[in-house]
């Protein structure tokens, strides 16, 4: 019974990897038309206002982030112990916590907050009172997505990623309408704008509201006060908090320690790389964002021997995924960027190249992460992460001032992600009873088998040609055909390959038929 449960799971996380890889593309797609256009109407001056407020704002996002996390992490265990009653609990509980924090919220916002507008920002005095305006919509919007949080959380713990993909779609395509309105605008368009984008904002989360009460019983919010929950919740949120703001730092005390010893072009390039990389990485976390409920749904149901399973498949497949984007840009670097780019910074091939080298090292342990969060008891984890995230500062300080070039700062962030590698697996044997060697047996060895191969095969092309468009589309095409090739035949269990094999028969059947 428990196998075919298991089964049925993994062909809904196919299904859910499918429609939200669906979900990218048209949002990226959308989103960088959109951007065009808003800068087209608003120009460069009032885009430039509108992003310093945004990003403002968007420093509280911090908070936010941290609490979905927790929230999410607890109501998809409720699901997979399959308690109604605690679920109802857990949910009103996340709600009351967002109402408070709101309101906390509201009040920085009112005084330090607009303080800081008014006084601090660099903004013409022409354009305060649309910099006011657009700052009030833009923290009623902040506010309407935190206490919408528990209902995304409930569809994404549901598994109903076909709702959520529709609601994202759904948002990016009205913010194209608001970007195309913003031409016939009857009020200052930079306020216009601003107007619209909260209205975006207040039917986005007013959809996934209609949704929830209409489908799950338990989002029906009830006075309840679970004060061992809440400090539960508080204390999972503030350890992910922890690790958030250590990533922050280290990220800008790395960027602030490159202007100072190399000045703003090296700044550039950390950027563009960064750009690409993120770009890059979204091939993957749509895997692991359709993987993480399964992880903790069967963590929290007892089922050990499948969150196994799950973490050592997530961790294989989201690496293949972000594989087969990252490996013909880093191979092809320099090319790519000459075609992106009219003026390539000085360092950004090798930036670009060693940004992706630590994305594929972070995806291989990711689902390590969301098992550890499925777990709760995320303290010696969280900590192994911050500490290692700001031992980075002063590493790359001391590289720089005995005369290092500023690739060995990225370098070296790489490296001393490499070296917490084995522990971030092994803190996680105590629930599950994985282990490094179980993981480099069952994981790593056969991944290192497909990398090794398919450059191998790629840099003997790379040999033979000049560099050329052509070239490159040859080395996409060729090294996405040996990782499918050497994934089928070498990372796949026997169980896999006849399950893919029945998919492929069963297709072509029905097409005969």
């Amino acid at each position: 019974m428990m196998e075919a449960n298991n089964t049925i799971n993994n062909k809904r996380i196919a299904k859910n990897t499918l429609i939200l890889y669906l979900r990218m593309f048209i949002t990226v797609g959308v989103s960088l038309y959109t951007s065009r256009v808003v800068l087209a109407n608003l120009g460069i001056s009032d885009y430039g206002l509108y992003n310093v407020i945004g990003g403002f704002v968007s420093m509280f996002y911090m908070i936010t982030a941290s609490l979905t996390q927790a929230v999410s992490r607890f109501i998809t265990f409720e699901l997979g112990k399959n308690d109604m009653k605690k679920l109802e609990d857990t949910f009103s509980t996340s709600v009351f916590i967002l109402f408070i924090l709101s309101l906390v919220v509201v009040l920085l916002a009112e005084t330090i907050g607009l303080w800081f507008v008014n006084y601090k920002l660099n903004i013409d005095a022409d354009r305060m009172v649309a910099a006011n305006w657009v700052y009030q919509f833009t923290v009623l919007a902040f506010v309407l997505e935190m206490l919408s949080i528990p209902y995304s959380a409930l569809i994404v713990s549901h598994e109903k990623m076909g709702m959520f993909a529709f609601v994202t779609i759904m948002k990016v395509i009205l913010m194209l309408g608001v970007a195309l309105l913003l031409s016939v605008s009857p009020l200052d368009t930079l306020i216009f704008y601003g107007i619209l984008t909260f209205a975006v904002s207040l039917g986005v989360q007013g959809m996934y509201y209609v949704y929830c009460r209409c489908n799950f019983r338990e989002s029906s919010v009830h006075i309840h006060f679970d004060k061992d929950l809440f400090n539960k919740m508080f204390g999972f949120a503030g350890w992910n908090f922890l690790s958030t703001v250590a990533s922050m730092l280290s990220s800008q005390g790395v960027n602030m320690m490159l202007n100072i010893f190399f000045g703003t072009p090296v700044n550039a390039a950390r950027g563009i790389a960064g750009q690409i990389n993120g770009t890059a990485g979204a091939f993957s976390r749509n895997f692991t964002m359709a993987l993480s409920p399964q992880i903790t749904k069967s963590y929290a149901s007892g089922d050990k021997r499948y969150s196994k399973t799950l973490v050592c498949q997530g961790a294989k497949y989201s690496f293949l995924l972000l594989l087969m984007v990252a490996l013909p840009v880093m191979l092809e670097t320099d090319y790519v960027l000459s075609l992106w780019l009219k003026e390539v910074p000085p360092y950004a091939s090798a930036f670009v190249q060693l940004q992706l080298a630590y994305a594929l090292v972070d995806v291989l342990v990711y689902t390590n992460l969301i098992l550890n969060n499925a777990t709760g008891k995320i303290k010696a984890y969280q900590l192994l992460i911050s500490i290692t995230q700001l031992a980075i500062i002063p590493i790359s300080y001391i590289v720089l001032k005995l005369g290092g070039n500023p690739v060995l700062t990225i370098a070296m962030t790489n490296l001393m992600y490499v070296l917490i590698v084995i522990p971030r697996i092994n803190l996680n044997r105590q629930f599950i009873g994985i282990t490094f060697g179980y993981f480099f047996k069952t994981v790593i060895v056969k991944l290192f088998i497909v990398c090794f191969l398919t450059t191998t095969f790629c840099l003997l092309i790379q040999a033979r040609l000049e560099v050329s468009f052509g070239r490159l589309i040859l080395i996409i095409f060729v090294s996405t055909f040996c990782i499918a090739v050497l994934t089928y035949s070498i990372v796949l269990s026997v169980s896999e390959r006849k399950v893919i094999m029945g998919i492929v028969k069963s297709r072509i059947l029905k097409n005969k038929m």
